[in-house]
């Protein structure tokens, strides 16, 4: 399974009394306005999870998944086996790229790599697949 990540923010879990997003500390029952707190966001991507390894089950070959960052934050910090010696990256790059062997345990054989992008800007634009 291929997971296409996208990065919004940089989110670090400081303790587990508290994370730390942008610099700032929030504790896990707080809710932004118009937001949730973690609780409620990590039983979103939960969902979302399960809807993915059923998808995955059914689908022969590869399944391609793009999510935001914090998604992908998420579930590497809590359903996903990282590399030994690897930890769950605090900033997801934009387009980066996750690469997931299955089925479960799920492993991470690529972690938030944008190795892809380098020299993006040296191509033609005519080589550059844009349509």
């Amino acid at each position: 399974m291929t997971v296409n990540t996208n990065f919004l923010s940089p989110v670090r879990i400081q303790t587990p009394l508290c994370v730390v997003c942008n610099g700032l500390t929030f504790a896990p029952e707080y809710a932004p306005p118009n937001g949730e707190a973690w609780p409620v966001f990590h039983a979103r991507v939960d969902r979302a999870w399960t809807r993915v390894l059923t998808m995955a089950a059914a689908t022969p070959g590869h399944l391609a998944v793009v999510t935001h960052g914090l998604v992908c934050r998420s579930l590497a910090a809590r359903h996903l086996v990282l590399p030994d010696g690897a930890e769950v990256p605090e900033r997801w790059e934009n387009a980066s790229l996750t690469i997931l062997d299955g089925p479960a345990p799920w492993r991470v054989r690529l972690l938030n790599c944008v190795a892809h992008l380098e020299d993006l800007d040296a191509l033609p634009l005519a080589d550059s697949g844009a349509v």
